[in-house]
């Protein structure tokens, strides 16, 4: 669950719920641990202003790395629809993953390089900061804090950086090391096959060591080093399980497997008769709406036809209870199976409806039918290479 805050070159700028629990996480370590430890003798609102300005510019800096992955997948024409901050740092969505090692190496080095940036460039503040602090006037009283926050800021951005240069999958480091195994090797399945790997051995690593910091007294930093762990060990599980799905749809084209034994109901029948003469009878959860030329209109559920008082059930017509076309999983019969299947995903819906180029409903697949075919063509190819 996440929340619009902005838009920047046209990329949805998000925060996810979790960022509140992150924020003020850190911010109450800043300010009662790290800020106190390198600042003496302030008050407790000195130092709960130190770490919420710190926090602040930590999620900015995030964010810029997250833009700079953004801004290289733009260039070589990758949409990109948002950037979600949440409690492990931030994520870009990206449409597709680039063609090929070059273009990967470049979106995957870009946001360390700019951690890394970041980094040398609060060192360079600090510096001149501590160069010039008798010339501050005013803002000489202040000197302490600010040197705080910048110290900060420098060893968060460039601990960010090298930590993202893990070759461990999910992380920028991971993708950087498949690169450079597509360039080797030339083959991206074997490519991903190893570093998604190697991102679970390493994920085991941090939580064995996040575990032994726990018992050794340290409770909050041991508990972060194992969260981190778990999260780049279901990174690397996900990714490769959707990998070797779509792996194993290669080739198909949707109009190959999709239904054409369509339950459809046309979109000025009333509820009533809809209920009754179709959901009862198919005993079906949803149903395609289509008009007199049977050209998809949209898509009413059982659930929205049952929230409908009876008394308006013989009057009300489905078509102003449906859901809009424009909002359902729309594809031609020659799409890939696996780029139907992204739509899907996108959309948060369960099937996909297969239309011609005049909008003329020819068929339907659901989610279960992809992955039931996956399934089936993985047992065939584990078959054939174990033969």
């Amino acid at each position: 669950m996440s929340f619009q805050v902005g838009r920047i070159k046209g990329i949805s700028i998000r925060l996810h719920f979790t960022l509140i629990i992150t924020f003020f996480l850190i911010a109450w370590t800043l300010s009662t641990y790290f800020m106190p430890d390198y600042v003496k003798g302030l008050t407790s609102v000195d130092y709960w202003t130190m770490g919420t300005i710190a926090t602040v510019l930590l999620f900015f800096s995030i964010l810029l790395h997250e833009l700079a992955h953004s801004i290289v997948a733009m260039r070589y024409n990758i949409p990109v629809k948002s950037i979600t901050l949440f409690i492990f740092g931030g994520v870009s969505d990206i449409a597709k993953e680039p063609s090929d090692f070059h273009q990967e190496f470049k979106m995957s080095i870009a946001g360390p390089l700019v951690s890394i940036g970041l980094g040398a460039f609060f060192v360079l503040l600090i510096w001149l900061v501590s160069q010039n602090g008798a010339n501050l006037g005013n803002a000489a009283a202040y000197f302490g804090q600010i040197k705080g926050i910048l110290f900060y800021e420098a060893i968060a951005n460039l601990m960010l950086g090298a930590f993202n240069l893990v070759p461990a999958f999910p992380l920028d480091g991971g993708r950087v090391l498949r690169a450079g195994l597509m360039r080797w090797k030339k083959d991206y399945h074997y490519a991903t096959k190893i570093v998604t790997t190697l991102g679970v051995i390493i994920s085991y690593v941090f939580m064995g060591f996040g575990f032994m910091t726990i018992f050794g007294g340290d409770f909050v930093g041991g508990l972060w080093i194992v969260l981190i762990g778990w999260f780049l060990h279901s990174g690397a599980q996900s990714y490769m399980s959707q990998f070797e799905l779509t792996t194993a749809l290669r080739g198909i084209v949707i109009g190959n497997i999709m239904n054409t034994k369509i339950i459809s109901v046309k979109g000025d029948e009333f509820v009533d008769l809809v209920l009754k003469s179709f959901f009862m009878t198919s005993m079906k959860s949803e149903l395609p709406i289509t008009d007199g030329q049977g050209h998809l209109l949209g898509m009413v559920t059982l659930k929205a036809i049952m929230t409908v008082p009876e008394h308006q059930r013989n009057t009300l017509k489905v078509q102003e209870i449906m859901i809009p076309s424009k909002y359902l999983a729309v594809v031609p019969s020659d799409m890939a199976v696996e780029k139907a299947l992204l739509q899907m995903v996108q959309k948060r819906v369960g099937k996909v409806f297969v239309c011609d180029k005049d909008g003329t409903l020819l068929g339907v697949v659901s989610k279960t039918d992809i992955i039931e075919l996956a399934s089936e063509r993985q047992k065939y190819l584990q078959t054939v290479k174990g033969s």
